[in-house]
């Protein structure tokens, strides 16, 4: 794929590749599993979660993150678990809070990614940044990254309503595709970065492929 024109658009995940978000993030979620879980006499252990939520995490948002959890996770199939929905929203906006308190704190950024992105931009190829946070998580991280202006878009996880039987991810690739569509950039001028193995990666891969091409380049490589 040339990236050496202008009119060029790479779309970047936020979570996991331009921050290394998602071990804190998974770290966060399972405390507030366990915390919750503890609320009902249910004993989960917050370290046990985290091998199982690490994979769940990149392209889901926290509460698309437990629909997950609860089907895939054995320690969360608990009769008093299971079924409980509002247990389930309340778990993920525990994580929800704790992590905008985190984030508010600064999170790790990639510094080869960063370089490469800046490269990038030098070349005249544009930047759509999405991500599985919201947008007041996200924004500041990106002006500390010098990242602002070189955007053509930004889509968080808090930025379209949710339409029924929709993810987050799917939600905002529509966005970010009308939005191309309306600037006439074709789709063998778009291409996207993604979490490999990720929610993001595989609706891509098995619904949007035709449409961007899913790169395994420097900015993965650099991981």
């Amino acid at each position: 794929m040339n990236h050496g024109g202008a009119g060029h658009v790479t779309v970047v995940a936020f979570d996991g590749i331009i921050a290394d978000t998602v071990s804190r993030r998974a770290q966060i979620l399972a405390e507030a599993i366990a915390q919750e879980c503890a609320a009902v006499d249910v004993t989960v252990h917050a370290q046990a979660l985290l091998p199982p939520l690490m994979p769940l995490l990149p392209g889901r948002t926290f509460t698309e993150c437990m629909v997950v959890a609860v089907d895939q996770i054995p320690a969360l199939q608990h009769e008093r678990l299971r079924l409980d929905l509002t247990a389930h929203d309340i778990m993920a906006m525990r994580a929800q809070r704790e992590w905008a308190k985190a984030a508010a704190h600064g999170v790790p950024l990639r510094d080869g990614v960063l370089d490469h992105l800046r490269t990038l931009t030098a070349r005249g190829v544009r930047l759509v940044v999405r991500s599985d946070s919201q947008r007041r998580e996200v924004e500041p991280l990106l002006r500390l990254a010098a990242l602002d202006d070189s955007m053509l878009l930004l889509r968080c996880a808090d930025d379209l309503p949710r339409r029924a039987g929709a993810t987050s991810v799917q939600a905002s690739y529509d966005a970010i595709e009308a939005r191309l569509e309306r600037l006439r950039i074709s789709w063998v001028q778009r291409d996207a970065v993604e979490v490999p193995g990720g929610a993001a990666a595989r609706m891509l891969l098995e619904s949007a492929g035709p449409r961007y091409f899913l790169r395994a380049d420097l900015l993965v490589k650099s991981l």
